[in-house]
């Protein structure tokens, strides 16, 4: 029962809440003036990340969940002349954590060193990079980081949510100017 717990105890803490989200952005830039999108390389969407992830019918989810959120926030796809052109990169790493287990509090019996389990996760990244067209320069960035199974669930639900995490902070709030008295 000890080993259940503790593992389910990890399993809670590498869970899905446990995303981390970073964005930055060109602080003088006016997001409003972006209505379009497209793909970085010829308006063709490609992604970068591990081999077994190079599954057509993920990239196809991934591809959707992309332009469902930007339609969300009020942009258009557009292949003939995008404001905006975004590139998207997938990293994932091995990782494992080492859970100790203590023996039951009993006075006869001493453990120096208490049983141990290794318990084996990946660390997944999403990067999702937008560049202004005209001025050929990146204007954002986001980097969505997790932690999850060794076999993820990728299904279509999953991934949206991922790239909404992701774009959760896109376009930035324009920040009010101080008053002046």
């Amino acid at each position: 029962m000890k080993y259940f717990l503790s593992i389910l105890s990890l399993v809670i803490l590498l869970s899905g809440c446990n995303i981390k989200v970073n964005s930055s952005y060109e602080k003088n830039q006016d997001f409003s003036e972006y209505k379009t999108f497209c793909w970085l390389k010829g308006c063709e969407f490609t992604f970068t990340g591990p081999q077994y992830l190079e599954d057509s019918l993920l990239r196809e989810n991934i591809k959707n969940a992309i332009i469902a959120e930007m339609n969300k926030k009020g942009f258009t796809q557009d292949e003939n002349n995008p404001d905006l052109l975004i590139d998207f990169h997938i990293s994932v790493e091995n990782e494992s954590s080492i859970i100790y287990h203590r023996g039951d509090d009993d006075i006869y019996e001493f453990k120096p060193f208490p049983d141990q389990e290794v318990v084996n996760y990946l660390k997944g990244t999403i990067v999702i990079d937008m560049v202004d067209k005209e001025q050929g320069k990146m204007v954002w960035r986001s980097e969505a980081i997790g932690y999850m199974d060794l076999h993820p669930d990728l299904s279509e639900k999953n991934v949206r949510k991922g790239i909404a995490y992701t774009l959760k902070n896109f376009p930035p709030k324009k920040e009010k100017a101080p008053v002046q008295e």
